[in-house]
């Protein structure tokens, strides 16, 4: 029988949200241990969900349910989140207890102080389990450091959005066959030196998870690419792939050189392009008709504060007829709309609740239109503004509940990226992207990074990456046909021993 110790810190920090995330927050969505952790509700194909499909074919097997914590995207952790966690893991871990340990991580975790939670928590729980063989499955917007291999005996990141519960079975299917004496990995990491954000890198992402990453070839056991999190202010934030093998570091070496190679090939077109003003786009969409309108900037999926005025400001000074706008996290705002009631009206400022520093509040009259839990509906002219008290993902539901008619909408301006696109595109199905000040700027070059280098985050690092790497593959290449020609020019050449000549013959 094996007994496995599971734990789990599942959370994406954006460096430039100034919020802090507080036990409270994780304790709202998920802070459990014990048996109540496994049927906690999470997302669909959950990693979680990979680990209960992993033990129903394998009754041997005794699990015990660790620390287990999660949150949505937002500001670093606080220190007291990240120590309390850290208190229940590693308490647990005493010397005899388990056989093997997996890890549900993220890979993209800030804390107070801590630019690498994931790192610190591996380094930590090396230390008190030293012989214990860890795995771990990630997400494939990680951060890896060079760290990673050396301190984790194997892992697997998700291939795509829906592939957590799969990523969590390979994962698995690495201890398996390490405490069963079958296989040894040996991990290897290679990143490109370069920043940028995740939905540059999606087109190729894609093509390799569908091709080269669908099937693995001894020694292979393992091959994983990570677009990296471009907020997440780290030395080691980027794109990076990390390779696993059996007893054969250069095998794995190899393989994360390939594939970081191709990941600094593969970027999309017009990359490098400032988005469009965010004024320009608002006057063009409302000639138009019928389009949405989104600031990735300010997106509550990378981390965002969800509070950042500057397409409001643009939305309203428009005044386009039959216009929403959402979802503004704003709870004085909120506070203020429960205050007047339903039918009432005030006058407040709107937006930029925690730092000026993305634009300045935005102060409107506006009519209380609807009350819901935790959010309400206010009129401002012809816009209609859906506040929530926390960043809010938008989705049609939330409008739809709010008594917004989308089909009747001209122009819905959102803060939301790749998501938002989705679940808006049967409603609007031309849809643009503005450029506003926000943590989750595309434009990384605006955003106060600490510990990132400015050469990896301009344009055009990872075009030179590849290019050197191209470069010095041919001048290896050369390397070799030469020497390959030296040896036998030499080999052929007679030589003389005693006065007698003779070749020699291979």
């Amino acid at each position: 029988m094996a007994r496995l110790a599971v734990a789990r810190l599942w959370f994406c920090s954006n460096s430039f949200n100034p919020r802090r995330t507080r036990l409270a927050d994780l304790q709202r969505h998920e802070w459990t241990e014990g048996q109540p952790a496994l049927s906690h509700p999470r997302a669909p194909r959950s990693d979680i969900d990979g680990l209960a499909a992993f033990l129903s074919t394998r009754p041997g097997w005794d699990v015990v349910m660790l620390r287990c914590a999660a949150a949505p995207p937002g500001g670093p952790l606080s220190a007291e989140v990240l120590g309390a966690w850290l208190s229940d893991v590693e308490s647990a871990l005493r010397p005899g207890r388990f056989d093997g340990l997996y890890l549900s991580l993220h890979g993209a975790c800030q804390a107070e102080g801590d630019p690498g939670v994931d790192v610190t928590v591996l380094r930590r729980l090396r230390m008190v389990a030293r012989r214990l063989p860890i795995v771990a499955s990630l997400d494939a917007q990680a951060n890896i450091s060079d760290e990673m291999p050396l301190l984790l005996d194997g892992a697997s990141a998700a291939r795509g959005p829906d592939d957590g519960a799969a990523a969590a079975g390979r994962a698995l299917g690495l201890l398996e066959g390490i405490l069963a004496g079958q296989i040894r990995p040996v991990g290897a990491v290679a990143r490109v030196p370069a920043v940028m954000p995740p939905v540059q890198l999606r087109d190729v992402m894609a093509s390799l998870w569908r091709g080269d990453l669908a099937h693995e070839r001894a020694p292979l056991l393992d091959r994983s690419i990570f677009s990296g999190f471009a907020w997440s202010d780290t030395s080691w934030a980027g794109p990076s792939a990390l390779a696993w093998a059996d007893r054969d570091a250069g095998a794995a070496r190899e393989a994360a050189s390939e594939l970081a190679l191709q990941l600094a090939r593969g970027r999309g077109p017009h990359a490098d392009q400032p988005l469009p003003c965010a004024a320009e786009t608002v006057a063009r969409a409302a000639a138009q008709g019928r389009t949405l309108v989104l600031d990735l900037a300010d997106d509550p999926d990378a981390g965002s504060l969800g509070d950042t005025p500057e397409l409001l400001r643009v939305v309203l000074e428009a005044g386009t007829a039959a216009s929403a706008f959402g979802v503004l996290a704003d709870p004085r705002a909120l506070a203020a709309a429960y205050a007047a009631g339903e039918g009432g009206t005030f006058e407040h400022p709107l937006g930029a609740c925690l730092t000026p520093v993305y634009g300045r509040p935005v102060t409107a009259r506006v009519d209380v239109v609807r009350l819901l839990s935790g959010m309400a509906v206010l009129q401002a002219g012809p816009v209609a503004i859906l506040v929530a008290e926390r960043p809010t993902p938008a989705e049609p539901a939330l409008f739809e509940a709010a008594g917004i008619d989308l089909a009747g909408l001209r122009l819905l301006a959102l803060k939301g990226g790749e998501t938002a696109r989705a679940a808006f595109s049967p409603a609007f199905p031309e849809a643009v992207e503005v450029g506003c000040a926000g943590p989750s700027s595309p434009d990384l070059s605006g955003l106060p990074f600490t510990y990132v280098p400015a050469a990896r985050r301009t344009p055009g690092a990872a075009e030179r990456y590849a290019s050197a790497q191209q470069q010095s593959a041919g001048e290896a290449e050369n390397r070799d046909e030469h020497r390959r020609a030296h040896a036998q020019q030499q080999w052929a050449q007679p030589l003389g021993v005693q006065g007698a000549k003779f070749r020699i013959q291979a």
